[in-house]
């Protein structure tokens, strides 16, 4: 295999760094029918995997010339990656690399060359800056997420750290840590001190992490009867899902109430945040909380039996599709979600279409980014707080 500079994928390249991703227009449309055609050659000239499913369906890269087209790539089954180790580049140009643990300890790596890694951070910045989320007042953190220093390359460590580059870091909190057993444990005492601390401190607090431990938090600060009332600008931003705990799952629209009340965030700088790790590509919910497609990417829901795709409106399983990576050949994934993309646009201003997360299909559930997220969250979430069900749920 040939090695490839970032200039070798030009189109790749613009529509991974295009300004305003979440405003859809002709010409951004079509640079991404030319780059998901440039990243598809490349998959099939660089990876024997891809180029047999190519020739199993009969499907030429060089045939997308429309937007109708991106639905005919082939997609690879989110599955087989936790099976099998697909690549494109050679391994010495791996410059990350991560890895998610899945159902009975199967483990998700991904690879990134240092232009792809390149690429996926400008589109997580582009989003976040035209939802006005980047900020250069110093932020102090609240994570409710493993500590990074003892993650190392577990992927929710790594996305939730990296977001902190959209406010310089004053002060940074896990909640997540390992106790003297050498085992993870949540510090629920230790974080409220310290969001009492944040709170008494005039910079605006960001909180990242999943919700179920956000959720346990807040149960916690409810038990102790505590309220506070962060500073303004003050964000939280959840992901990762509820992991074992998702019987106890509260809808999105009951959790934010939960946040405002016990930290004075207002509603719409709660937001909901949709990734999986072998697709890498972001998805962030608007003011109004809705999950807009970026440009740069492209959302489909197809019939389970027939893989047909299916019109708005209708729940079938999501498939996702994004170009910005040239070592692995996740262009096309079919997911174990299920969802619909939503007729009509959004009232928040973006025309990017919308699409809504239903649920996850498939015999077992795919735990995703957590280490022992499973068994942390069983001992800690209670059922004191109703259990408010609706299909906009995390």
């Amino acid at each position: 295999m040939k090695s490839k500079s970032p200039r070798a994928f030009p189109k790749t390249e613009e529509i991974s760094r295009i300004k305003n991703p979440l405003t859809w227009t002709a010409a951004n449309r079509a640079l991404m029918v030319e780059a998901c055609r440039e990243m598809a050659v490349f998959h099939r000239d660089n990876s024997a995997e891809i180029r047999g499913l190519y020739e199993r369906r009969r499907f030429r890269p060089e045939s997308i010339r429309s937007e109708s087209d991106i639905g005919k790539i082939p997609p690879v089954g989110v599955t087989a990656m936790k099976y099998f180790l697909m690549t494109c580049l050679p391994e010495k140009q791996v410059f990350l690399k991560l890895t998610s643990s899945g159902t009975r300890g199967m483990k998700t790596r991904i690879l990134f060359d240092e232009a792809s890694l390149d690429r996926v951070q400008a589109m997580l910045e582009r989003v976040w800056e035209q939802e006005g989320l980047v900020s250069s007042a110093p932020a102090n953190y609240m994570m409710f997420v493993y500590d990074p220093k003892e993650a190392k390359d577990l992927g929710i460590a790594f996305s939730d750290k990296n977001q902190q580059r959209f406010a310089p870091a004053a002060g940074v909190h896990y909640a997540i840590r390992k106790n003297k057993a050498g085992e993870w444990e949540f510090d629920k005492a230790g974080a409220i001190a310290k969001m009492l601390e944040y709170a008494a401190d005039s910079k605006p607090v960001r909180i990242f992490g999943m919700p179920g431990f956000i959720h346990g938090f807040l149960q916690e600060m409810e038990q102790r009867n505590i309220r506070i009332k962060l500073p303004l600008q003050s964000l939280s931003m959840t992901g990762g899902g509820w992991k074992a705990a998702e019987d106890k799952k509260v809808s999105r629209d009951f959790f934010r109430l939960k946040i405002t009340e016990f930290l004075g965030i207002p509603g719409d700088r709660v937001r909901d945040g949709y990734g999986f790790a072998e697709h890498s590509a972001p998805y962030l919910e608007c003011r109004l909380h809705r999950f807009h497609v970026p440009v740069y990417n492209r959302v489909l829901a197809r019939d389970p039996v027939t893989m047909k795709l299916l019109p708005a409106g209708q729940t079938g399983l999501l498939e996702f599709v994004t170009p910005y990576n040239a070592m692995m050949p996740n262009l096309a994934l079919l997911s174990t979600d299920t969802g619909c993309i939503n007729p009509g646009r959004c009232g928040c201003g973006w025309n990017a279409p919308v699409f809504t997360l239903v649920g996850r299909a498939g015999l077992t559930k795919h735990k995703g980014c957590a280490i022992s997220a499973e068994e942390i969250v069983r001992k800690m979430v209670t059922t004191r707080e109703p259990e408010v069900r609706s299909r906009r749920s995390f």
